[in-house]
């Protein structure tokens, strides 16, 4: 099978008319979700990046800061993968030729190891030193900022 064959049973399949072919709500809501999740893997990433660089939360350990926050990460990263793979499913087509969605999805597994390898380990460290904690946040917030630039990209490409 080719890959066009591969997508076109996809945007063909039940789940994808489900999606693409009922209310335009339910697309939508899906964008909203998608967004959502993202702010809020945002929202706590720059909140631990905060105190990493000394800017917040000065008296409080990094880990009790990336042991809440990380919670809200991995809820926003659910909420993205779970939206972006319910919208993909619906037009396959119309977002794998996109130039603007392979960038995202190459910058979003990017991401993914950044935070994984070095942003975690950074977190988890009781007094990481200077250097290293404001080059993981400055690596990892271009990252999953760059992956939400990308993902605006999609609309206009």
């Amino acid at each position: 099978m080719t890959t066009f064959e591969v997508l076109s049973w996809l945007q063909d399949s039940a789940l994808a008319h489900a999606i693409s072919k009922t209310d335009h709500l339910v697309g939508a809501g899906l964008q909203i979700v998608h967004v959502m999740g993202l702010v809020a893997l945002l929202a706590s990433l720059v909140l631990i990046s905060l105190h990493l660089v000394g800017l917040a939360f000065k008296h409080q350990p990094i880990t009790d800061i990336a042991r809440e926050a990380t919670k809200l990460v991995w809820l926003g990263l659910a909420l993205t993968a779970l939206s972006g793979t319910l919208m993909f499913i619906a037009t396959p087509k119309l977002y794998f030729y996109n130039p603007a969605f392979r960038l995202k999805m190459i910058l979003f597994f990017v991401a993914v190891i950044v935070q994984l390898a070095l942003f975690r380990k950074t977190a988890a460290q009781t007094a990481p030193t200077p250097a290293f904690a404001r080059t993981s946040v400055a690596i990892s917030l271009a990252a999953w900022f760059s992956v939400a630039m990308a993902g605006r990209m999609i609309g206009f490409i």
